[in-house]
């Protein structure tokens, strides 16, 4: 960050010891004016939080309109406590990383409005300080919403929070000694100037999230506390004739916390639907694992209707590893996956093991042609149900069985073929025997070991 703005707020701030020695409201005016400029064009320049500054610079701006007449413009200082609640909330959620985080803090800060507006507006008046109820209530909004920006960042918060804080003291403080509303002491009117030169400058100080995220109780506190804070309230309001103000913000906290409560339950389903798909998917190929296979294995002997598993080992997979390497080999598995999964319903065991589940006749030299490349192919073993078996475990049992007596069989045929290669090419028969033999144990050991 540039000296530049440092400077010109330095500028700002000896405009209002102007002011507090001169009253003269022009200077105030435009030190309010050129502060609000200011935050206007770093706000949209900040790469970060930009909608949360901008929702503020729109506060301060509403504010500086009401100042100029506040008898008749008294609206605007309404729509900066609204603008000012929703840019500090959106500030905080976009800091601690949480899409929750902003509802909490609207109910928090219109939770705490109903309390003020509720049991201490009257003492206000009983002391002879005119707050109107409206202000406590914006001042409640904001001041809970800070502490709950600090309280979710360990009370370390970034420096830009600490300055809007130091701002929103100046400003509650004031409007809590306030005496005549419509015609407030040059102190009143200094304090609420620099309150607004305060959270103007914020906006060039970092305001970078710590990377905590809130959860568990700690993200449930703030809702269900409100909540039960609020009915109370409506209750104590029924009961008593309580204010209508106290009844509305209490009324609109519950409102927010339903439509929390809203969003929660859906967020939930759908976390709940992505919890169940990768439960039962593999991660590496996609595929449907183990697990999706025995529920629909269940599902079928269940239905009692005629379905066929057809199970597969691929060959010369350890070998493909050991020559080429893990990630060769997890990148192997990849390509194979969809173009078993063309043939039918696919499954990824593990390791290198596949199945096929389908409900017609088996297309088993499909499913081994796409499981087959380069020196890669597949040994299988097909099982029929429910005539073949009447659980999940015993048909996946007897297809790996039938796979690996395949396996044994095709090894075989190769050492017999191997055998007699040697014995062709002058190598005594007993050696000739003893090799074939070592290809054969050797061959099956790998294939084992793939598993």
């Amino acid at each position: 960050m540039t000296r530049l703005p440092h400077a010109i707020f330095a500028c700002l701030f000896a405009g209002l010891a102007v002011f507090a020695l001169t009253g003269d409201l022009v200077v105030r005016d435009a030190v309010q004016l050129v502060a609000i400029a200011l935050m206007a064009v770093q706000a949209v320049r900040r790469p970060d939080a930009r909608v949360a500054w901008l929702l503020l610079t729109v506060a301060n701006t509403s504010w500086a309109i009401g100042d100029l007449d506040p008898e008749r413009l008294n609206a605007c200082f309404l729509v900066s406590f609204g603008f000012a609640q929703a840019g500090l909330v959106t500030l905080a959620a976009t800091q601690i990383r949480s899409r929750w985080l902003a509802l909490d803090g609207v109910i928090a800060g219109l939770t705490a409005a109903a309390i003020l507006t509720a049991y201490v507006s009257d003492s206000l008046v009983g002391l002879g300080l005119r707050v109107p109820a409206t202000a406590l209530a914006g001042d409640a909004m904001i001041v809970t919403t800070i502490l709950l920006a600090f309280a979710v960042n360990g009370w370390r918060p970034a420096r830009a929070w600490w300055i809007i804080a130091v701002g929103e003291t100046f400003l509650v403080v004031n409007d809590l000694t306030l005496t005549n509303p419509l015609a407030p002491a040059r102190t009143t009117l200094l304090l609420w100037a620099a309150a607004l030169v305060l959270t103007s400058y914020a906006v060039f100080f970092p305001s970078a999230p710590r990377g905590q995220r809130v959860g568990g109780v700690v993200a449930a506190a703030v809702p269900v506390t409100g909540g039960a804070v609020c009915v109370a309230l409506l209750m104590h309001a029924a009961l008593t004739g309580g204010s209508p103000v106290t009844v509305w913000l209490a009324g609109a906290a519950l409102f927010v916390g339903l439509l929390r409560t809203g969003f929660l339950l859906r967020e939930n389903q759908r976390l709940v639907r992505s919890a169940r798909e990768e439960a039962v998917t593999d991660k590496l190929t996609g595929l449907p694992n183990r697990r999706a296979l025995t529920d629909d294995l269940d599902a079928a002997i269940a239905a009692r209707t005629p379905h066929t598993l057809a199970f597969f080992d691929l060959d010369g997979f350890k070998e493909y590893n050991d020559a080429f390497g893990h990630a060769a080999g997890d990148a192997l598995l990849q390509r194979l996956a969809p173009k078993l999964a063309g043939v039918g319903r696919a499954y990824r065991l593990g390791g290198d093991e596949f199945c096929l589940l389908t409900d017609e006749a088996p297309a088993t030299a499909r499913a081994v042609t796409a499981l087959t490349e380069g020196d890669i192919t597949a040994s299988h073993g097909v099982v029929a149900i429910p005539g073949e078996a009447d659980t999940a475990a015993d048909a996946l049992r007897l297809a790996d069985e039938r796979m690996y007596a395949r396996k044994r069989r095709r090894r075989a045929g190769q050492a017999d073929a191997l055998m007699r290669m040697l014995a062709e090419h002058g190598m005594d028969a007993e050696r000739a025997a003893q090799l074939a033999g070592e290809f054969g144990r050797r061959s099956l050991s790998a294939a084992s070991g793939a598993r």
